[in-house]
């Protein structure tokens, strides 16, 4: 895994600036895949499923914490794509990376409920 980056500060939800992040992150992600497109794709399939579960409160495809982990499990070993996520993330939710004094990448996803550790 790579050296995470500094903790972000996020936009309100909604705000003129959450959409530009949110721009960036995609841009970000196209440039870095340019290679493979077949992780893009995914990445953008992961974010049709959220959107929909998100619209149809009935029928329920994938919640936010099935997302957060197909994001994780995508873009595993790079930190920034995974903290980067975090723009698409509703209220309450964060996801952290970082490497204890042992060397062992932890990533951190905090709820609104509580906190989750896996390691990567």
């Amino acid at each position: 895994m790579q050296a995470p980056q500094a903790p972000q500060t996020f936009a309100a939800p909604g705000s003129a600036q959450q959409v530009t992040d949110a721009l960036g992150y995609l841009d970000t992600l196209k440039a870095k895949f340019s290679d493979r497109p077949d992780i893009y794709s995914q990445f953008l399939d992961i974010m049709g499923d959220f959107k929909n579960a998100h619209q149809l409160i009935a029928i329920k495809s994938i919640d936010t914490s099935e997302v957060i982990r197909r994001v994780i499990d995508l873009f595993n070993g790079d930190p920034v794509l995974i903290q980067g996520f975090n723009v698409f993330l509703p209220p309450g939710y964060q996801i952290t990376c970082s490497t204890n004094l042992q060397g062992v990448d932890t990533i951190t996803v905090t709820t609104p409920t509580g906190t989750t550790t896996q390691l990567a």
